[in-house]
């Protein structure tokens, strides 16, 4: 399991997981778990129409908000680099 942080990228318009000095993709359905309060809970990544959440432990709907940083641990397995390609 890898900890990192969960941030919005303004130029790409999407969030990006940051594990040290590199970056991967969000994806719907992705899991993770994510910090509040002092404790990590399992969360679910979703998106509707540009209206990012999470589903934490399959009950509550948690909106995200694009100037929060939000500390996360994810699996290797669920990990996605960011390609950046010239086009």
């Amino acid at each position: 399991m890898h900890t990192g942080v969960m941030v919005f990228d303004e130029n790409r318009q999407d969030w990006r997981i940051w594990i040290g000095q590199d970056a991967f993709e969000t994806s719907t359905g992705m899991n993770f778990e994510i910090y509040i309060h002092h404790r990590f809970y399992k969360a679910i990544f979703e998106e509707d129409y540009y209206n990012w959440f999470v589903t934490i432990e399959d009950d509550v709907d948690f909106s995200l908000r694009l100037v929060e940083t939000y500390k996360v641990r994810i699996l290797e397995k669920e990990l996605i680099p960011v390609i950046d390609l010239p086009f």
